[in-house]
């Protein structure tokens, strides 16, 4: 809601002519008129009685609109850009402004006009671009102070890529530094990344990317998984197969290591009860145990910081696989087996 529609709706609510409030103010009636259509604001001086006189506190006189929906943020911020497409940034410029003052604590909506506009100003043609930056960085520093936190950290990240376009790289990297963890980690990575790039540090940027790359590919490889599950559950085998395949390519091109892949042929050999196949992929589990760690002599990952730098023995990563087949019951069916039995024991 607009400051002129509050007045005019807690004018009526307590049953005021304009020119009773204006009276009130020491102001003129026209004056009140104008506030109400929306062609001026009240003066800062005034907020507080006419707070009064209206009987509400100012907060409420000047939040417009304390909340607007998704839905009502995405009309207003595609009306932006549609503004600018057909009547030009300048125009869209001014209707932004006025509706950001109109909404002034809708942080969501500051962010999303910021956003849209950064896209337009891209335009070659378009005069003054640092001008309209500049604003746009202010915008977008009072959404960043914002308490919504996950707007606040996107309204960061925003600032750190126009810092580091604007060379200004100790401000970029104080922002990112502030981001938390909020499922925004890919993006705060990749800003980190060219933030390094910039900075000619190239070594720390790969290392950004070869870290999302790897982290990436272990969530891929658990979320085919628990899809193999699902389908097991449904006894759709061929699908299985077809999947435990598909994470078994993804393993390979990804280096996550042989262990993996066997671990894969395991499970579906247990859902057919399938003995020679069982004891066979055990072997091979036990035999390729090592590779489990595989991804710390890739290329793939050669600028990754690992947490432990030395991989174990072959022997202590032999121990670790035993000591897990050993406790795992769905394998009961080939455990008498003699090939089992003097692998384990």
């Amino acid at each position: 809601m607009r400051i002129g529609e509050v007045i005019r709706n807690y004018r009526k609510k307590e049953n005021l002519t304009q020119e009773q409030v204006a009276n009130y103010l020491n102001i003129t009636a026209p004056a009140v008129n104008k506030w109400e259509s929306g062609m001026s604001y009240p003066d800062i001086t005034l907020l507080a009685p006419l707070a009064r006189v209206l009987k509400i506190d100012v907060n409420t006189l000047v939040a417009f609109d304390d909340e607007l929906t998704d839905a009502e943020v995405k009309i207003l911020t595609k009306g932006i850009g549609e503004t600018a497409s057909k009547e030009g940034f300048n125009k869209a410029f001014e209707k932004a402004s006025d509706l950001i003052k109109q909404y002034l604590s809708c942080d969501e909506l500051m962010y999303s006009i910021s956003t849209v506009l950064r896209i337009y100003l891209l335009n070659p043609e378009i005069e003054e671009k640092d001008k309209y930056e500049r604003k746009i960085i202010a915008w977008l520093e009072l959404v960043a102070a914002s308490s919504k936190e996950k707007t606040a950290s996107m309204a960061k990240l925003d600032l750190a890529a126009l810092y580091r376009e604007r060379k200004e790289y100790e401000k970029a990297q104080e922002l990112l530094d502030k981001i938390p963890e909020l499922g925004l980690d890919t993006y705060k990575k990749i800003q980190q990344a060219l933030l390094f790039e910039s900075c000619k540090k190239i070594d720390e940027a790969y290392g950004v990317y070869e870290e999302i790359l790897f982290s990436h590919a272990h969530e891929a490889l658990g979320a085919l998984a628990f899809i193999i599950e699902l389908l097991l559950k449904e006894n759709k085998l061929s699908e299985v197969e077809e999947y435990t395949e598909r994470s078994k390519k993804l393993v390979e091109a990804f280096d996550l290591g042989s262990y993996r892949k066997f671990a894969l042929d395991l499970s579906l050999a247990k859902e057919k009860q399938d003995k020679e196949k069982a004891i066979e992929t055990i072997i091979n589990m036990i035999n390729e145990a090592d590779s489990m760690d595989n991804g710390m002599k890739s290329k793939l990952y050669r600028h990754k910081k690992w947490i432990v730098t030395n991989s174990w023995s072959k022997e202590k990563y032999e121990i670790l696989v035993k000591e897990a087949l050993k406790k795992d019951k769905t394998l009961d069916f080939v455990k008498d087996d003699a090939r089992i039995k003097f692998l384990l024991e």
